[in-house]
């Protein structure tokens, strides 16, 4: 039960060698505490006058540390806690307290040059083990035999387990504890406790080469080998006896829990190419453990292919971006084709090849409803354009199947009800989609101007797709312009001639300088216009103006990442230079190394903006004396 409610005294007795020392009323803890032993030390402290540094307190033969809850230790008590103090020594008191505050250099060195009072003392030691769990060699026989202490040890290190208590090290159910907090603890557990099956297990869970420590009859056990191999992974297989990896029915079962086992087979077994087959047959995920002699016999990879197509999902990437060797992979065995790196199948070429050399063989090996699963219909439509053919009708009246699969092949509106071809809503949808799908809607839809605008502003690149009239429509291609600056390129070549025209559409976008003919990228009032908009497409300027201040200015005013188009002969000019500082400090980064090191061009660009101090060359950086007279000038820029 708990201890008492709150308004039921609980009387404390504290006793030291010479006697009773005080008494306290549990109410008179901290208001709002919750009845620790460090509170209680602090309401001591303030009884007595002995600091908490120096309290040792005593529950009987049981040291209470200070997270200990009192509740814990009062259930039963009948209202009455007797405790004893024993009192460190000022100067073992602050060797706690520089512990505590990292001032000691903690290690079992350290502890074994400590007197024994030291070495005895709990909170010390636990101190000392969080850094380093061996130095449990040096502590007290009396904490080397505290359970939680020792736990505390094994975690650090598992290899502290050697210096607990003997009877601990011989307690299977601490052990098994131990060997739960640090696998490794199993390499100091007792020669019977190395031979139980369950403390291996726990052992291994998170540590697999524990098992390097385990009794060599379990490291033979055929059926144990097998559950260490499901649980341990490459860690504990490594230590599995090599009779058993000698041994064919043995490996093959292994592999069937972890594919990697393969590995650990002996060299003439993972060599041998009927056995290896037979594997790969059944898990095609073991051929990278196979020996490389067969890795690299292109003839046996084709064999494994054909016994099970999934196995080209684990050939190497080279030989998986190898179009012939995909090729003859599809040939042998046509359901590979799901395995083929999507890399390779964005090549619409080999795309249509992979799709002949699977052909009737890889849709005949198909189960029956291939392509009734939804997914797998819009996956073949993506890897080529005559899967629309296989796809069962009933996909083409459903509206979501429709506009997920215009997104690789638009020509399906060809499979799809007429009247939806003149529905402006679905015919949107799909033109968010895939712009290319205004080529098959209704002549309707197509002769409706308002449409038209419609769709410009649901995916600009429309305007590629349109009549050629269209394209000359200036009202048009500039309401396609906001979304996507760069379909000006498809715009009629007279619009895109036309300077006027051309300053409309940069300053509804500047990105639109990128569908510009050369002269008008070379045009002061053009490119003025669009980097105005927008500073990055500097880019696309002519290098003549990518090295005119006012127009790289104009840019930079717009945007900082303008920066990495700017002429690089500008950044040799100290006045472009601190007018660029001006807008961005990070300007500075940019400029000629001669400019960086320029202690009066660093101070003006300071003076101008005091971040730029951040961009200076490293050399002024450091120069205190420089760095004395930035301050001088500017108080508030110390951060920088």
């Amino acid at each position: 039960s708990r201890l008492r409610s709150a308004g039921e005294a609980m009387e404390i007795l504290l006793s030291g060698l010479a006697g009773e020392l005080c008494q306290l009323q549990r109410p008179s803890l901290p208001p709002g505490g919750h009845g620790t032993i460090a509170e209680l030390k602090r309401s001591f402290e303030e009884k007595i006058g002995v600091p908490v540094d120096e309290q040792r307190l005593f529950l009987g033969c049981r040291e209470l540390h200070d997270e200990v809850c009192l509740e814990e230790i009062c259930e039963g008590s009948d209202g009455r806690l007797e405790l004893a103090l024993v009192r460190r020594s000022p100067t073992h008191a602050k060797l706690l307290r520089l512990a505590q505050e990292g001032s000691e250099a903690l290690s079992r060195k350290w502890l074994s040059k400590m007197p024994d009072v030291c070495r005895g003392d709990a909170a010390l030691v636990r101190l000392v083990l969080r850094r380093d769990g061996v130095a449990l060699q040096h502590a007290t026989e009396e904490l080397k035999a505290d359970p939680e202490l020792v736990l505390e040890a094994v975690q650090r290190s598992g290899f502290a387990l050697e210096y607990a208590a003997e009877h601990l090290r011989q307690d299977r159910g601490f052990v098994l504890k131990a060997v739960q907090k640090n696998g490794f603890a199993l390499a100091r557990a007792s020669a019977a406790l190395q031979a139980d099956p369950e403390v291996i297990l726990a052992a291994i869970r998170d540590e697999g080469g524990a098992f390097e420590y385990a009794s060599e009859d379990l490291k033979n056990d055929y059926d144990f080998a097998l559950e260490v191999v499901a649980m341990g992974g490459p860690g504990a297989m490594e230590h599995i006896s090599g009779d058993l990896w000698d041994d064919p029915r043995f490996v093959m079962c292994a592999v069937q829990r972890a594919p990697q086992a393969l590995e650990h087979a002996q060299a003439e077994i993972k060599a041998e190419p009927t056995f290896v087959l037979e594997v790969l047959r059944r898990v095609p995920a073991a051929l990278p453990f196979v020996a490389s002699e067969l890795l690299e016999n292109l003839q046996f990879l084709l064999r494994a292919i054909e016994r099970n197509g999934q196995t080209l999902a684990f050939v190497s990437k080279d030989l998986a971006m190898d179009a012939t060797f995909v090729l003859m992979a599809l040939r042998c065995n046509g359901q590979a084709l799901c395995h083929v790196n999507r890399q390779l199948l964005k090549d619409k070429g080999f795309a249509l090849q992979a799709l002949q050399a699977a052909g009737a063989k890889a849709l005949a090996q198909m189960p029956e409803d291939f392509w009734q699963e939804r997914d797998v219909a819009l996956a073949g439509l993506r890897i080529d354009e005559a899967s629309i053919e296989k796809v069962p009708k009933k996909f083409w009246t459903e509206r979501e199947f429709v506009l997920a699969a215009v997104r690789f092949q638009p020509s399906v509106l060809n499979m799809i009800e007429p009247a939806w071809l003149n529905d402006r809503r679905f015919i949107l949808a799909a033109l968010q989609r895939n712009s290319t799908c205004i080529r098959f809607v209704s002549e309707e839809l197509l002769k409706d101007r308002a449409f038209i605008l419609e769709a410009l502003l649901t995916h600009g690149s429309v305007l590629k797709h349109l009549p050629h009239e269209m394209r000359s429509d200036p009202s048009l291609v500039l309401a396609a312009i906001p979304q996507s600056g760069f379909v000006l390129g498809f715009a009629a070549e007279e619009l895109r001639q036309a300077k006027a025209f051309v300053l409309q559409a940069v300053k509804l976008n500047g990105y639109a300088l990128i569908g510009t003919p050369d002269e008008l990228r070379a045009d002061r009032e053009v490119v003025l216009a669009a980097v105005r908009q927008q500073g990055q497409c500097l880019e696309f300027a002519s290098p003549k103006l990518r090295g005119d201040p006012e127009v790289v200015l104009a840019a930079l005013k717009s945007s900082p990442e303008a920066l990495v188009h700017v002429e690089d002969s500008l950044w040799s000019q100290p006045g472009f230079v601190l007018d660029a500082c001006d807008l961005h400090a990070c300007a500075l980064q940019h400029a000629a190394e001669t400019l960086r090191q320029n202690r009066a061009l660093v101070r003006a660009a300071f003076e101008r903006n005091a971040e730029c101090l951040c961009y200076a060359h490293p050399d002024l950086q450091s120069e205190r004396g420089f760095l004395i007279e930035c301050l001088a000038l500017n108080p508030n820029a110390l951060h920088f």
